[in-house]
């Protein structure tokens, strides 16, 4: 039986972990906090999964939620002038791709107990490099999804990859619950439970998602994107969730006031649901050499790190954990050399990650005329705007009309005539 040994207890490395498991890989999995540390400490984020990530973990029986998590629906965005006036407005149905956001506390936790009773081994210590000289020696192939972990220093920055040299937004997240956030139709504006989208020119965005926490169970994600130095970036100085959610109230009633009256009797849903930082978002080299000059491969964050904005970092995980089985799974007994590991990844980064990451990129700008193309046939042709939402599920579907003008009217012409069909 083939040793395999991750390095990190997130969405990667324990979906990856349970991934292999299945197949019959003797794994062991090892992370710096326990399942009760994970479940007692800071939200890390505020992830999304849309209906083909989501896939992933209910063929792996990992769907403990599934009927507790409310659906997201689809998507309302509303394009802002620096006055907060509305400009633009566009809202899309996801269908069958709708997706679930869960505290991944929640999730973490539970799939750490989850592990060792599936037959997976589970190490509960920071990994040193020692301990990685270590465990590389002792396994057939070694895998780091440490996210922003300084173990990240093996992998060297991929410069032709990577676009950002300093991070392009300040972020700010918490969860909260209320009497005015909750519910199928907590928009009025909005026929369904939105995630709901803010693009505020010369100030960033502000995302609000349908959420689900273990320790009030449903609620909202906010998650501020403020371009450093702009009228939306307030957070960085603030002390605590509850200063947070005032500094929220302050920047909606300026950037997005009809928004506001949400956020009334809205409170955090527990001392620890907030978060604040900013990172360069970054594609790594995929092999890390370590002093002895045995190799190690980057999967998850640790190989591709890509600003938040357009929700796909677990969603990224779960494609990345596909492709790696089926890659592991083909090897057989053949060695998981270097050359293996450059082109695992490349296959990956070529086929769906080179995606993700232009994607990702692109909405921190502002649109070019393909987009704007389909986003001004979009604000008035439903089906034109529930294609547009359907394709954040994979965002290489995005291609090659939010590159080309032509395929662009192209795009919006076919879904403008099934209408009428």
């Amino acid at each position: 039986m083939r040793k395999i040994s991750l390095i990190g207890g997130g969405q990667c490395g324990l979906l990856l972990g349970f991934a292999l498991l299945d197949k019959g890989y003797s794994v062991t999995l090892y992370t710096d906090r326990s399942a009760e540390q994970v479940l007692n400490s800071r939200i890390p984020s505020t992830a999304f999964m849309f209906d083909s990530s989501l896939a992933v973990e209910r063929e792996l029986g990992l769907n403990f939620w599934e009927d507790l998590v409310p659906y997201g629906e689809g998507m309302h965005v509303d394009f802002r002038g620096p006055d907060g006036s509305i400009g633009l407005t566009v809202q899309g149905r996801l269908g069958e791709l709708q997706g679930q956001a869960l505290d991944q506390r929640t999730k973490f936790s539970r799939w750490l107990q989850e592990f060792p009773r599936r037959g997976g081994k589970l190490v509960v210590q920071a990994v040193s490099v020692a301990d990685l000289e270590k465990i590389a020696a002792e396994s057939d192939l070694t895998l780091v999804a440490a996210g922003k972990g300084q173990i990240n220093a093996f992998f060297a920055r991929d410069d032709e990859r990577s676009e950002h040299l300093a991070p392009p937004r300040n972020l700010a997240a918490m969860l909260l619950t209320g009497p005015k956030m909750l519910g199928d139709r907590p928009w009025q504006r909005v026929p369904f439970r939105p995630l709901r989208f803010n693009f505020i020119a010369g100030a960033g965005e502000y995302f609000s998602l349908p959420f689900y926490t273990h320790t009030r169970g449903e609620c909202r994600s906010f998650l501020f994107e403020a371009i450093p130095g702009g009228p939306l970036d307030r957070f960085q100085d603030a002390k605590d969730g509850a200063e947070m959610l005032e500094i929220a109230r302050q920047v909606i009633a300026e950037l997005a006031p009809d928004d506001l009256h949400h956020l009334d009797g809205a409170e955090l849903t527990d001392a620890d649901a907030w978060l604040k930082g900013a990172f360069v978002p970054t594609v790594r080299k995929p092999v890390g050499r370590l002093p002895s000059g045995k190799s190690v491969m980057a999967i998850g964050d640790t190989a591709v790190l890509n600003d938040p904005i357009a929700g796909q970092g677990s969603n990224n995980a779960a494609r990345m954990v596909r492709h790696l089985v089926s890659s592991i799974v083909a090897r057989g007994n053949g060695a998981f050399d270097e050359a293996w590991m450059n082109d695992t990844f490349d296959t990956f980064w070529n086929e769906s990650a080179m995606y993700t990451t232009a994607f990702t990129n692109a909405l921190l700008k502002p649109p070019g005329a393909p987009v704007m193309e389909v986003l001004g046939a979009a604000s008035v042709n439903p089906p034109v705007a529930d294609a547009f939402m359907r394709c954040f599920d994979n965002p290489r579907n995005y291609w090659p009309w939010i590159a080309d003008l032509d395929e662009a009217r192209r795009f919006v012409a076919e879904r403008v005539e099934l209408c009428a069909a």
